[in-house]
């Protein structure tokens, strides 16, 4: 399903966000779903993104039986949505559609149709490449059943609460080994957010400057961090000594944040005006949680 005029349900906020690392859009349906799957993109350790898919109905491979990195590993098959819907005792929970029936038009044949879901991150570590599904809304009742979610609105929502659509899902990616996350998008901090939309984007702008005057610039910017002095304070002698101009300067400055290069704390406001405050918490250890390999 594409973000555009003609996929998108008319209730949903369609956006694309380009990704240079596989040098495509990416398509999402709400800016829950965009706001959380920056972050995914801030992980190294990501490969491949798939958003928007279709749920196999049937039984179907695992997502990286084709992957070029994965051909030497044994991957549990996927079960079709319909199987599992059978085995739970909830076969109406299926979403299905009419077709016309090719041997007699005055008939319609009812056919299981795809559920979608949201991000599934192709991932690669010391060991070996995974998968991890996420499925994503803006606030965290809004997985689960409307009555139990209603009723404990005020304590702490459990996983049997679950509404029936996600523990389809849930049970789906279990069987072939792949951790689901149900992520609110409400409970990551704004700044975080804002920060990480800003150096996606600002990141992936074409620099001009070779590498050995990138570097120099780096260094630059690691020695202020920390420090009261901004970047916009040592931009003008930077771009005489170094022979930058302007773009290139904050365009240095913000991919080698994104790339982990110069450390700043996220969580607070990045702006070249303001001094670089140094990283108190690593984001990627805050959320690793999300990108667990484990059920």
């Amino acid at each position: 399903m594409k973000a555009t005029r003609d996929e998108a349900p008319s209730i949903s906020r369609p956006s694309t966000l380009f990704w240079s690392k596989i040098g495509r859009d990416l398509h999402f349906m709400s800016l829950a779903e965009r706001h959380v799957c920056i972050l995914a993109l801030y992980h190294p350790g990501l490969i491949d993104v798939h958003e928007q898919h279709a749920l196999e109905r049937f039984d179907a491979p695992h997502p990286l039986a084709d992957h070029p990195r994965a051909r030497h590993l044994r991957l549990p098959p996927l079960r079709g949505t319909v199987s599992i819907t059978e085995e739970m005792g909830i076969p109406s929970a299926h979403p299905v559609v009419n077709i016309p029936d090719k041997s007699n038009s005055n008939n319609t044949l009812r056919a299981a149709f795809p559920f979608i879901g949201d991000l599934l991150l192709f991932m690669v570590d010391d060991i070996e490449p995974y998968c991890v599904n996420w499925s994503i809304k803006t606030t965290r009742t809004a997985f689960y059943d409307k009555k139990v979610a209603t009723r404990n609105a005020k304590s702490r929502l459990h996983d049997c609460a679950l509404s029936d659509r996600h523990l389809i899902e849930q049970r789906y990616f279990a069987d072939a080994g792949i951790a689901s996350h149900f992520i609110a998008a409400d409970e990551f901090d704004s700044h975080l957010i804002a920060n990480l939309n800003a150096l996606c984007a600002k990141a992936q702008q074409p620099i001009i400057l070779d590498w050995q005057r990138q570097e120099e610039l780096i260094v630059k910017f690691q020695k202020i961090v920390g420090t009261r002095t901004t970047p916009l304070a040592i931009m003008e002698p930077a771009m005489r000594q170094i022979g930058c101009s302007r773009q290139d300067f904050v365009a240095t400055l913000y991919s080698a944040i994104w790339n982990r290069r110069v450390r700043v704390d996220l969580y607070q406001p990045v702006l070249v005006d303001k001094p670089l405050k140094a990283e108190r918490r690593d984001v990627l250890l805050d959320y690793a949680h999300l990108f667990s390999r484990g059920q």
